[in-house]
């Protein structure tokens, strides 16, 4: 499963995190990432300011 680097929020606080083997799915104005069943970061669309997949 992929790495994905994350930058999320809004003009008071942005958030920078690295997720290892997650799935992300883009539905509805959502960016979800998946491990396994459970959802562990769901975002509003408009909040997320880049994803970038990290390769090794």
């Amino acid at each position: 499963m992929p790495t994905y680097r994350i930058v999320y929020g809004d003009d008071q606080q942005v958030v920078r995190e690295t997720y290892d083997d997650v799935e992300l799915v883009r539905e509805d104005g959502w960016v979800v990432l998946f491990r396994g069943g459970d959802a562990i970061l769901r975002a509003r669309e408009e909040h997320v300011q880049s994803v970038e997949e990290v390769t090794a």
